[in-house]
């Protein structure tokens, strides 16, 4: 019985099994995103694991760090659209997508809102885990300006509806249902 392999085939399996990996990180999507975060967890960016759909507008400031104390949150009394408090944290991941900083706005001592900003060339990558997650289709809602939302126990999320042009304007947003029946009275 013959076992020796011909010499051309096995050329070409070592040169897949050297060029099939490195294919897969430079020319998939998948791939790519992988290398990103590792990447940034080279540099020392944090990842962010939450289930953003679940955060309750009656969760405070200490409650946020106390579920994440690793994070470094900086906050500062700052009027915004959502109340008088804002806590930001720079982070590298989201949920095992490269982002950029996540942002709580705080009414009083309780979380009106919050703030992804992610990177811009995983916008549908985003979406698509945010949909699974859910188990609910996007909406594309016209009132907030051509965002996709998706209902959620205490409150909307909204992102863009189309990959956004700049990466400043990238972001995902949490709204209380208290912060949204506010704005609906204030016709904002």
């Amino acid at each position: 019985m013959n076992l020796h392999l011909n010499p051309l085939y096995k050329k070409l399996l070592l040169l897949a099994i050297v060029l099939g990996p490195i294919v897969w990180l430079v020319f998939t999507e998948d791939g790519r995103r992988r290398t990103d975060l590792v990447v940034l967890y080279l540099f020392g960016k944090t990842e962010l694991n939450l289930a953003i759909e679940n955060l309750r507008g009656t969760m405070t400031e200490a409650d946020f760090r106390a579920l994440f104390p690793d994070l470094d949150l900086r906050c500062d009394d700052a009027a915004n659209p959502f109340g008088d408090r804002l806590c930001t944290v720079e982070v590298g991941a989201f949920n095992a997508i490269p982002a950029r900083a996540f942002t709580l706005f705080l009414c009083g001592d309780e979380l009106c809102a919050a703030k992804l900003n992610y990177r811009r060339a995983y916008h549908e990558t985003l979406q698509r885990q945010l949909t699974k997650r859910l188990r609910v289709r996007a909406e594309h809602t016209a009132e907030y300006g051509g965002a996709v939302s998706w209902p959620v126990s205490d409150g909307l999320l909204l992102m863009p509806g189309t990959t956004p042009e700049s990466d400043s304007e990238a972001a995902l947003m949490w709204v209380s249902a208290v912060a949204l029946q506010q704005r609906i009275k204030s016709g904002g």
